[in-house]
């Protein structure tokens, strides 16, 4: 939200393939906006402008922080409030973050150390927060018989009510299973649902630290892409690239046992650039050739962060596998995926079968290995 543009397109940035939480600023979007600051001036302000003060920020700076989070929401991604300048201000900083925490924000961008211990203090659901939260999932999820709204503590409960206390109960690192009951004394009987588990998992109060406890008391992030987000002709350009290294080949060919000396002998290896490559571009001249199984694995792995992260249930296998360049040691790689088709699992309602082409490239723009594969996807749903 530095810029006008910005701001006004920032659902569709959110959108982004590589996007996997959405902040906002708003100190050069006043220069470009030819404001006087960002905030209303407070008692301590010396500066008319208030530019520096820590008072509410102007309604248009509002109206941004509120496109952030609604952009993050829309997108599925995590939503982080903006800075708090004032670093000896503590207490503000506190307050402002509770506010970022209770309009729905994830966390909150830090400018010094204390200000990182204090996020963390304010993100965690409180004691209370937790046991209410907890009250309220038990209630709803031993309702089951299609009520509309259940009555708690005099209030009225619902669905989204449900899912709030859900969303609390994810946020809980564990810190405070043991709760304590109204009267102070700590609570044996206490369940709290572990956020990544299934909604029956549930695990009793135990010490941290205990063997019997379930390995799972954070809720995992997810970056890749569900059945309905990959539909056809979609294409990816992955972030991550690799120099691959002769030790790369030398470890892969030893791990594999495959003893073949291409890979291994320098002195057959002196003419596989002329053999290899028509018009001979030099690069590989006198250096073993790299395993092509590396090669093909190396593009699925960086394939896989922006398309199939923690999403598929399974690969199906490779239809097509294509080397139409060489590799060598001290060549650069990245990765680009192409959404070939999907259909509905006859066998599975909630999972769907995608194809996937993925295509590596050298430095020089050349395509070294091209895959085509299919992978059993989760659906959102």
């Amino acid at each position: 939200t530095e810029t006008p543009t910005a701001v006004l397109n920032i659902a569709d940035i959110a959108k982004g393939p590589r996007v996997c939480a959405v902040t906002w600023g708003c100190e050069d979007l006043s220069a470009e906006l030819g404001s006087f600051g960002t905030r209303r001036p407070n008692d301590n302000d010396t500066a008319s402008g208030g530019g520096g003060g820590c008072g509410e920020y102007l309604d248009i700076f509002r109206h941004c922080q509120s496109m952030c989070l609604l952009a993050a929401r829309a997108a599925n991604v995590q939503a982080i409030d903006g800075i708090y300048q004032n670093v000896r201000d503590v207490e503000g900083f506190e307050r402002e973050a509770r506010e970022a925490k209770y309009v729905g924000f994830d966390g909150k961008l830090t400018l010094h150390p204390e200000q990182i211990s204090a996020v963390h203090r304010v993100f965690e659901p409180t004691r209370a927060e937790l046991k209410e939260a907890n009250a309220i999932v038990a209630l709803w999820e031993e309702g089951g018989d299609g009520k509309g709204s259940l009555e708690h503590n005099g209030r009225m409960i619902d669905l989204p009510h449900y899912v709030r206390a859900k969303k609390v109960i994810a946020r809980s690192s564990g810190l405070h299973d043991s709760m304590q009951n109204d009267d102070g004394n700590k609570s044996n009987d206490t369940t709290i649902y572990i956020a990544g588990a299934s909604d029956e998992t549930k695990r009793s109060n135990s010490p941290i630290g205990d063997d019997n406890a379930d390995d799972e008391v954070f809720p995992r992030v997810y970056l890749g892409k569900y059945f309905e987000d990959l539909y056809p002709g979609l294409k990816m350009r992955h972030f991550l690239t690799r120099t691959v290294t002769e030790s790369d080949n030398v470890f892969f060919t030893c791990l594999t046992l495959n003893p073949a000396p291409i890979h291994l002998d320098h002195e057959l290896s002196k003419g596989n650039d002329s053999a290899l490559s028509s018009g001979g571009s030099g690069a590989g001249a006198g250096k073993p050739l790299f395993n092509s199984m590396f090669t093909l694995a190396l593009l699925v792995g960086m394939s896989v962060p922006e398309s199939t992260h923690g999403t598929t249930v399974a690969n199906l296998g490779f239809s097509e596998v294509l080397f139409p360049k060489p590799v060598y040691p001290g060549d650069t790689l990245r990765a680009e995926t192409t959404i070939l088709d999907r259909r509905e699992s006859k066998s599975r309602p909630t999972q769907g079968i995608v194809t996937l082409q993925h295509s590596a490239y050298n430095q020089r723009g050349e395509c070294v290995c091209r895959a085509t594969r299919q992978a059993l996807m989760k659906k959102r749903s």
